[in-house]
């Protein structure tokens, strides 16, 4: 089942789905999510997600990478 992103999560944590927190949603563009991070963190899940953002500091959460979300956080599936 897809998650779908709105404009209502900006400003909640990303973290994976272990706990580890990886940035923050700064913006959602058609059903994708633009993650502020440090740049180490950027660069890692830019790779994982094969997916940029809007900046070097950003990058890219769609739909499919997101196991779940709630109030606070938007939590992201496990990854092999």
């Amino acid at each position: 089942m897809t998650i779908a992103l709105t404009e209502d999560d900006e400003g909640k944590r990303v973290i994976e789905s272990d706990g580890s927190d990886v940035g923050m949603v700064t913006e959602v563009r058609h059903g994708t999510a633009h993650v502020g991070a440090e740049p180490d963190v950027v660069e890692t899940l830019q790779t994982e997600l094969d997916a940029g953002g809007s900046d070097e500091n950003t990058y890219a959460v769609s739909e499919e990478d997101v196991e779940r979300i709630d109030d606070e956080t938007v939590v992201l599936r496990t990854r092999d």
